[in-house]
């Protein structure tokens, strides 16, 4: 008995559904589950493995448990004779008898202690290792002794599907480091202590951080409205700003503008300025402005550890540049900390000499403009 031969329709089906998953990585387990189906197989199982690291990515496995996947990843693969064998020819499908005999795989570890005991006596195989950039892939279909060998036939149409494989593999390394570099500049855009937001030209949202996500929640003047459209508290305000946005499909578009606000406190400050054509490429859906959004009656307080390294501080000397920073006065501070102003006085004049500043408002001033703000440990919303 041996497993029935693919059929060419079933082939171009799945060579189709490949290119699939290029744009939907979660359409693995499905196509997995159609190949096997497709090869007479009990079982498949997909993986790449770093060339330099050694680290084994899964991709996907058809009817292995969670256990063997495991033991396969500690340990196994390091013995597997399919990936030891059928490396050494790349880009071209084996059956078992290619890789050893029965009786050789019948008393192979990877066999007596992982496949009969764990994964419903698999014994037979059609597979191939494949280059893709810095990894090698591994597809694999696996039956039990009583679902019998497969036959060359299972390996030439597996070679019909390794070329597109490859490719698809490539696409999506490629799509992966793009979307860590997305998601890496992401972080930056919500670390910023400025409300930060990517929009099309209609003034669609694209992207936001969280402190200008922070503002829009409070709907006080400036929100994202049905769609994920910009908005402000009348609609005159509304159409100023779409129209700032709107101007920044050319280069010298954008502009500045004040938000009044209903609670009567301070007005938002934006900035509306064009995305740039390098920016414009590697964003999602089209962003063509950014606009930076500040609430001036919230107030950043960064960690005393960075004023400390920036600018040589004591930790006591940090602490109270950080409290000055949040708006405390010298004698807010020396009842919450219970110690002398003669002595608050004495560390304001050491932040004075080690910023070069000979003045509080000074000394805010320089802090404020400095990076220490650009990373703050607490927002401290109005009173």
């Amino acid at each position: 008995m041996r497993p029935a031969d693919p059929r060419e329709q079933d082939l171009d089906h799945l060579i189709a559904g490949l290119y699939d998953i290029a744009i939907t990585p979660d359409l693995w387990t499905d196509w997995l589950a159609s190949a096997a189906k497709c090869f007479g197989s009990n079982s498949g199982l997909a993986l790449t493995q770093d060339k330099r690291s050694g680290a084994v990515d899964l991709l996907s496995a058809h009817r292995f448990s969670e256990h063997a996947l495991r033991l396969y990843g500690e340990y196994y693969h390091k013995c597997d004779l399919w990936a030891q064998r059928s490396g050494k020819t790349l880009m071209k499908a084996a059956i078992s008898a290619d890789i050893c005999s029965d009786e050789e795989f019948a008393n192979s570890e990877i066999y007596v202690d992982l496949s009969k005991p764990h994964v419903d006596n698999q014994f037979y195989m059609v597979g191939a290792v494949l280059p893709a950039d810095d990894q090698v892939a591994v597809i694999g279909f696996q039956n039990s002794r009583n679902a019998g060998a497969f036959s060359r036939r299972h390996a030439q149409a597996l070679d019909l599907l390794l070329p597109h494989l490859q490719r698809i593999l490539k696409i999506r390394a490629r799509v992966k480091v793009a979307e860590s570099e997305r998601s890496a500049a992401y972080t930056v855009l919500d670390s910023l202590s400025h409300g930060v937001l990517l929009v099309t030209r209609d003034a669609r949202m694209i992207q936001v951080n969280q402190a200008a996500q922070a503002i829009a929640n409070a709907h006080d003047g400036f929100f994202i409205g049905a769609k994920g459209i910009l908005a402000a508290a009348r609609p005159a305000q509304t159409s100023e700003l779409h129209r700032l946005i709107a101007g920044c499909s050319l280069p010298a578009g954008g502009g500045v503008l004040s938000l009044p606000r209903p609670s009567g406190l301070r007005p938002f400050e934006l900035i509306v300025t064009p995305i740039g054509s390098r920016g414009r490429e590697e964003v999602a859906l089209h962003a063509t402005a950014m606009v930076f959004l500040r609430d001036p009656e919230t107030q950043v307080r960064p960690l005393p550890e960075v004023l400390r390294g920036l600018y040589r501080l004591t930790p006591a000397e940090a602490v109270l540049a950080a409290e000055l920073l949040a708006n405390e006065t010298l004698e807010s501070i020396a009842a919450s900390r219970r110690v002398s102003r003669e002595t608050l006085r004495t560390q304001l004049k050491e932040l004075f000499r080690k910023t070069g500043t000979r003045r509080q408002s000074e000394l805010i001033g320089f802090l404020t403009a400095g990076v220490a703000v650009i990373l703050p440990a607490q927002r401290i919303p109005p009173r």
